[in-house]
């Protein structure tokens, strides 16, 4: 296989739960498999450019989760990130094998945190980016503002309704405070990015929040602390949740719970990422080869 296809990434559709998921790919077959999950209301395709890049090392696969992107919501709307597993878990064993490493950002990280708790035994190796811990009246506070209403409306003002929050979300957190003790980065998104998060957000409808507001309900320390496999948990000053991952970090964390600082900018941020999760690599194939 040429490096040139090796980097390419397609996309797929697979029948899980009776639902049709979709998921992109890249890398060779017979590569140690990395699992990517997203935050909400994106998609996996804003790990494309990455995979192409992790394709070198890994067989990357990168799920929209059920109601995103381009996979069928679940049946009946969920409440809990627990609602989401068996479907995943149906998915990842027809697709990425009985064992895999697995990233996940903000919601990513979330459901990827419920994952090793639900299956330790297929999780090789846990990475969580922007992953948080909220204090209760801090939670209840963001969670009754966060997601406002974006039903249609017949003059369609929620369309701008849409498009302002989207700008606030990448500038902003919470979103709704919007001054300067608040803003995580200086100006305005560009257009462009605006415009691809709107689409992402309609695309997924009446229950753009879904995910989203589970994610945040498992925002607690305390699923980090119960963690059974070995992870990292990325902590890089960009975030729009750096105070919020201080306070997971504050916490007492297993021996087998490690942090990795990343440089601010996103290209050196991933880059960092990227050669820590191929060390990983090598030590967990030489850990599994040793064991035979």
């Amino acid at each position: 296989m040429s490096a040139q296809s090796v980097g390419a990434v397609t996309r797929h559709v697979h029948a899980a739960q009776g639902l049709h998921l979709q998921y992109r790919q890249a890398g060779a077959a017979g590569a140690p498999v990395l699992v990517l999950l997203h935050p909400s209301p994106r998609s996996s395709a804003m790990y494309v450019p990455w995979m192409a890049a992790l394709a070198s090392h890994f067989r990357v696969l990168a799920v929209d989760t059920p109601g995103y992107g381009g996979s069928d919501p679940l049946p009946a709307p969920p409440t809990r990130l627990a609602d989401y597993l068996p479907a995943l878990q149906s998915l990842l064993l027809d697709v990425a094998g009985p064992r895999f490493m697995l990233y996940g950002s903000a919601t990513g990280a979330q459901l990827g945190i419920a994952y090793a708790l639900a299956y330790p035994a297929e999780v090789q190796y846990l990475f969580i980016d922007n992953a948080a811990h909220f204090e209760p009246a801090e939670h209840d506070e963001i969670v009754a503002r966060y997601f406002p209403d974006l039903s249609p409306r017949p003059d369609g003002g929620h369309l701008l309704q849409t498009w302002q929050l989207c700008q606030a979300m990448a500038t902003f957190f919470p979103w709704y405070l919007q001054d300067d003790a608040h803003r995580f980065r200086t100006g305005t998104p560009a257009p462009g990015e605006v415009h691809g998060a709107l689409a992402e957000l309609l695309a997924a409808g009446p229950g753009w929040a879904a995910a989203y507001r589970a994610a945040f309900d498992h925002e607690q320390a305390s699923h980090v602390q119960a963690l059974q496999v070995p992870t990292t948990v990325f902590r890089w000053q960009g975030s729009i949740l750096l105070k919020h991952i201080d306070a997971l970090l504050a916490h007492p964390l297993p021996a087998h719970v490690g942090r990795l600082d990343t440089p601010a900018a996103a290209d050196a941020r991933y880059a960092a990422m990227q050669a820590h999760m191929a060390t990983v690599m090598g030590t967990v194939t030489t850990t599994a080869v040793a064991a035979l």
